[in-house]
């Protein structure tokens, strides 16, 4: 999965609108200041000038388009979350749960990396905006929904929980993982800073909790009895392969 800021991603639908009408390309423009800009400074400290004045647009043209910053900062957070949902891997395809695991989170770690402010301002308003919360809820409850469809796919113990348990127990490691993130990248002064460079340990790790908190066993215990297996059986192949 190539990860790509949110911004960035905006700027390309941008190029690729250059016959669109005016008004779907100045609204990208804005959006693109927005998103960027949000990755530089707080929700707080964001004004309608500076998103205009990075847009190359007048004052006047934001207000033909959205009825103050709250507007465009919210359109940018739905906008951000449907494409992390278009760039995700498919859990489905993958025929191994940790494989299937280890893929949504080194996703996900990508996202937030590349995406700090954008992530920062969501995590921040949840808290006391109910717009911002509602897209929050969503998207958690989306994630939640497919982990329960995947952990019943391959027979983990979690399944076998009522599912409200299970509902709560995976919002229980969502919300772990959301903390370490914002400690890693998320806080104005990381206190896990010295782990930033390395999101493949970082993913390594957060694959290990889902994996121990939803299949209630050693994921390196796992893999490697599944190794094993898969090594008794080639042979087992190879002997009922005919005579060249």
């Amino acid at each position: 999965m190539a990860a790509v800021e949110y911004a960035r991603h905006l700027a390309q639908q941008l190029a690729a609108l250059r016959s669109a009408r005016k008004v779907e390309r100045t609204r990208l423009r804005l959006e693109i200041a927005t998103a960027e800009l949000l990755e530089e400074t707080s929700y707080g400290r964001l004004t309608v000038d500076e998103i205009t004045e990075r847009a190359g647009l007048a004052h006047g043209t934001f207000y033909r388009y959205y009825a103050g910053k709250h507007e465009i900062v919210l359109a940018v957070l739905q906008g951000f979350l449907a494409a992390i949902r278009a760039m995700r891997p498919s859990l489905a395809q993958s025929p191994d749960p940790y494989a299937a695991i280890h893929a949504a989170n080194r996703h996900y770690v990508e996202v937030y990396r590349h995406n700090v402010g954008l992530m920062r301002c969501l995590l921040t308003l949840r808290s006391d905006d109910p717009l911002v919360a509602e897209l929050g809820s969503r998207a958690d409850a989306g994630l939640a929904a497919r982990v329960m469809r995947s952990i019943a796919r391959f027979g983990a113990p979690a399944a076998a929980l009522p599912a409200r348990r299970q509902e709560l127990l995976i919002h229980a490691v969502i919300g772990a993982v959301d903390a370490l993130l914002r400690k890693v990248y998320g806080a104005s002064e990381p206190p896990l800073r010295r782990f930033a460079d390395d999101p493949d340990a970082i993913a390594a790790i957060l694959s290990d909790m889902w994996y121990r908190a939803l299949y209630a066993a050693d994921p390196a215990a796992a893999l490697s009895a599944r190794a094993n297996a898969g090594s008794a059986a080639a042979p087992r192949g190879r002997r009922a392969s005919p005579p060249a």
